[in-house]
């Protein structure tokens, strides 16, 4: 009955293994002895992934690689979101920029009124 209600999540620890083990070779690294540990999901309900013992050098590599991407996610850079009532210069192609003013802002539309000059 167990292993009927645990599939799902049996095939998710399955397909979940297959990509860190993707994802780690992209690395250029391994852990040697990772697996999905089958006795506790067969005695718990709960399918763990047992990334297992490494060699130190493997360690220091992931956490290069670790830091590497939570670097790379802190240096993305955010949408810019202006507010109504905010001053926006716009680029003009033929001249000297152009002031203009925030009248309406949603996610996907802004709307402006150029200042008078």
């Amino acid at each position: 009955m167990l292993r009927r209600i645990t599939a799902d999540d049996r095939s998710e620890a399955a397909s979940v293994l297959d990509d860190l083990k993707v994802a780690l070779a992209a690395a250029g690294t391994e852990l040697p002895s990772i697996g999905i540990d089958w006795n506790c999901a067969s005695a718990t309900g709960v399918v763990l992934i047992d990334l297992g013992a490494a060699p130190t050098s493997v360690v220091v590599k992931l956490i290069d690689v670790i830091r590497d991407g939570v670097r790379a996610r802190r240096e993305q850079v955010q949408p810019w979101y202006p507010s109504v009532g905010q001053a926006v210069t716009l680029d003009s192609p033929v001249g000297a920029p152009l002031p203009a003013q925030v009248v309406a802002a949603t996610r996907r539309l802004v709307t402006i009124r150029l200042d008078a000059r």
